[in-house]
């Protein structure tokens, strides 16, 4: 199978077509945001029509009253691509959340599976605490789980240490030195686009225009109209959508200061993306000529 990866806004999904058109492929989403089928503008989900008549898998299909996690991930995962290569067919595994890439390829350490009841009161217990709180804790209970965290703003992953902390009574980073289930045990070649920074922050700023010009605004005001919000469902606390609820509800001005935000919130997790992958030695990087400044400037 293929495996590609790459930073937010380079341009994974038109690549994963040309090579899903090439290789007799079907493309198998690996993105907790676009399984969502409420969240299409502001996930960039490829579109009905981007997608044409290549199969994709794992996008749109979960309602936001579901949660979803690497777990859960993985038990969707693993049956799709089982059947695409029982097909004859060549799975594309099109990494937009890079820790559900790594989950499906090495699997997982041995957390127990949660009970959502007390998920959800936990929840509830930390929904008004601020980030700067929720990491401050974090950092005493599990030190380790707090420094491996490239952000003190990365609200999710910060509630995931302290979630299994106070559930099961044992540091998340504990779990993490046990040995990985549930891995991937077939080939694969994992590919990553390369993009040199000037055309990514370009093309950050374009796709963030083009999501607000879209419909952003009306696409989290249906959300909102459904009773959802980020303070209820997690996933809605991703960049785009968090900055969009606070814009609607006064905590941002203007159009221009949302728009502002979300290109900076995407330039910095684009940046942590890239430290991810870096680091990771079994990678292929590709260096598509659309991608490349100097193309650009040749009209290419």
């Amino acid at each position: 199978m293929i495996v590609l990866c790459g930073p937010t806004a380079s341009g994974k999904t038109s690549y994963a077509i040309k090579l899903a058109k090439e290789l007799n492929g079907e493309i198998v989403g690996a993105d907790a945001v676009q399984i969502y089928r409420d969240l299409v503008i502001g996930s960039a989900a490829p579109t009905p029509e981007e997608q044409g008549d290549i199969p994709h898998h794992l996008i749109g299909i979960l309602d936001l009253s579901e949660d979803i996690n690497a777990g859960k991930y993985l038990r969707l995962v693993h049956p799709v691509v089982s059947d695409i290569i029982a097909r004859g067919k060549m799975p594309i595994l099109v990494g937009g959340t890079n820790f559900y890439v790594d989950a499906f390829l090495n699997g997982l350490s041995p957390v127990p599976e949660l009970d959502e009841a007390e998920k959800e009161a936990f929840a509830g217990r930390c929904a008004e605490r601020p980030t700067a709180d929720l990491f401050a804790e974090l950092q005493t209970v599990d030190p380790r789980w707090a420094a491996a965290i490239s952000s003190p703003n990365d609200r999710q992953r910060i509630l995931r240490g302290l979630e299994v902390f106070h559930l099961t009574g044992t540091p998340l980073s504990v779990w993490n030195e046990q040995p990985r289930e549930q891995g991937w045990s077939g080939r694969y070649k994992k590919i990553a686009l390369a993009v040199e920074r000037e055309i990514l922050n370009e093309r950050i700023v374009a796709r963030t225009k083009k999501m607000l010009d879209g419909g952003l605004l009306d696409e989290v005001s249906a959300i909102r109209a459904k009773g959802f919000t980020p303070a209820t469902c997690r996933v809605l606390g991703s960049i785009g959508y968090q900055e969009t609820f606070d814009h609607l509800d006064g905590r941002i001005a203007s159009k221009e200061e949302l728009e502002e935000l979300i290109v900076i919130h995407t330039r910095q997790l684009a940046k942590r993306q890239m430290t991810w992958l870096k680091n990771d030695p079994s990678i292929e990087w590709e260096h598509p000529p659309s991608l490349c400044a100097t193309s650009l400037r040749q009209g290419g």
